[in-house]
């Protein structure tokens, strides 16, 4: 496809929903953030996100070039983002979007509808605090990810690849005061004809006030497939992979409710759009 593909410190637990989907619409299909933040037992966020993503260049294969029968792709989403936590250990996240994509070049390519539903079940196999105030957490995720409605994902302009996913995903988080940083590492099950996939996602933030303040950076790698172009390709069976980096700004309104920003930028690809986007979200915590 050629196209879209609880805290202690005071970032708070309010912040924590919105500012995973905003992220999450920058990444290509079969992926997902998270970060080391958990929601306290018995609580949890939801969240809802608006983006809109376009490119007008694409990578064939490693080169970037336009065809004017694809012109410039444009892809909005709405997208539904949840969190429960059945303890201070345990949450399960999940989240879905409805996505209207279209193209003004010569082959009118378009598409909307439900595109997917991802959800993972997510465990804190450790935590620690040294004496001088460093905080430190591994957890680990396991999900899913499947299409909920019958879209076509083998065309230049699609929802999404079409297949059901298996997610894993490796989580390090580091705090100190008001500063934490994310590294996630994961492995991707594609189903059908898209190949595997190794997602790697960086995250870097900063409160202060009732604000926060971060940026992220993505490398996705897909395990093998073709080419645009190549005998016999179809478009979910290619290798599509990416480099992006974006930032986010998160805002706590009142002690539930918050509001966020974000855009990204892609730097490099592999049978994927030169994409740039924006989101804004809204979140409440309960």
């Amino acid at each position: 496809m050629i196209g879209r593909k609880a805290c202690r410190s005071s970032f708070g637990r309010l912040g924590l929903g919105v500012w995973v989907v905003l992220a999450s619409a920058a990444l290509p299909a079969g992926a997902a953030d998270l970060n080391g933040f958990f929601a306290k037992a018995g609580e949890g966020d939801l969240a809802l996100s608006l983006s809109t993503e376009s490119y007008d260049h694409f990578w064939l294969g490693t080169r970037l070039t336009s065809v004017p029968p694809v012109g410039k792709v444009t892809t909005k989403s709405a997208s539904l983002w949840m969190r429960y936590a059945f303890t201070d250990r345990f949450q399960v996240v999940a989240d879905l979007s409805y996505v209207d994509v279209d193209s003004n070049g010569t082959g009118g390519f378009a598409d909307k509808g439900l595109q997917d539903v991802t959800a993972f079940a997510m465990y804190r196999l450790f935590e620690s605090e040294s004496a001088g105030g460093v905080r430190q957490s591994l957890s680990v995720a396991a999900g899913i990810r499947t299409p909920l409605s019958n879209y076509v994902g083998d065309a230049p302009v699609s929802l999404g690849d079409a297949g059901t996913d298996g997610l894993l995903r490796l989580v390090y988080q580091v705090e100190v005061g008001s500063f934490y940083a994310s590294q996630q590492i994961g492995f991707d099950a594609r189903g059908d004809d898209p190949p595997n996939g190794f997602p790697l996602y960086t995250e870097l933030g900063y409160t202060f006030g009732r604000a926060t303040v971060g940026g992220f950076y993505i490398d996705y790698i897909a395990d093998g497939g073709s080419d645009i172009g190549d005998p016999g390709f179809t478009f979910p069976g290619n290798q599509e992979e990416l480099q992006r980096v974006g930032a986010k700004a998160y805002v706590r309104l009142t002690e539930r409710i918050g509001a966020s920003a974000s855009g990204f930028k892609t730097l490099e690809g592999r049978n994927t759009g030169d994409t740039t986007g924006v989101s804004i979200g809204l979140v409440t915590h309960f």
